[in-house]
């Protein structure tokens, strides 16, 4: 791999920086109710520094997401193992995203909370490739599912309607965690949730 100079590590840093920062405005403020002037103060950088890296706060909004469903993508696609029955990889895909949503609450308050967003006249680009992440990422649960149904361990359905219903139920507890601001992890769900998903609630005979 070949080694970065001083001033592409710079750059890097500076822009990860100014990322991070908008994450915790955005998450703190909304999209609409933020400012580049804010995102500026936060990450200790002048205005026209923010700009040198980004067109605008649009640009800010939609890399910031691409790139962290980047990273909860690629986090999945190496957590996962392909060898494990579809009820275990469910269960290690469920931990990992909790473990993904309680090291990045931020992104996850900006996703859930701002979808408003994605209904704008912003730049179309960008946000077709915020679209197809985020489907990417039901895609990969999706084909868990699949897998399931090859094992006969679910009984076929319609796998991009269970993969919409799991990740519903992925968020709503991680919203009630965030929101009641427990001291757990939301890890210690996860059993739960893969429970209901492969068993429901119904009382056995």
């Amino acid at each position: 791999m070949k080694k970065l100079s001083r001033k592409e590590r710079e750059y890097r840093t500076r822009r990860e920086e100014i990322l991070k920062a908008a994450e915790s405005v955005f998450a703190q403020k909304g999209f609409h109710n933020s400012t580049v002037a804010e995102i500026a103060k936060e990450s200790e950088f002048a205005i026209g520094t923010i700009y040198q890296f980004f067109k605008n706060k649009e640009e800010l909004y939609y890399i910031m997401m691409i790139e962290k469903f980047d990273l909860l993508y690629s986090t999945l696609l190496t957590g996962v193992g392909k060898n494990i029955k579809c009820s275990e990889k469910l269960l290690c895909l469920v931990e990992i995203v909790f473990a993904f949503i309680e090291g990045n609450v931020d992104f996850f308050k900006v996703f859930t909370w701002e979808l408003n967003v994605l209904n704008s006249n912003m730049n179309n680009r960008l946000k077709d490739q915020l679209v197809a992440k985020h489907f990417a990422y039901i895609k990969l649960i999706s084909d868990t599912i699949k897998e399931g149904f090859q094992e006969g361990v679910l009984k076929k359905g319609n796998a991009d309607d269970l993969s919409t219903a799991l990740v519903g139920m992925m968020n709503i507890f991680s919203f009630n965690w965030i929101y009641n601001q427990r001291q757990d992890s939301p890890k210690s769900k996860a059993p739960i949730i893969v429970n209901l998903f492969l068993n429901g609630a119904i009382r056995g005979n």
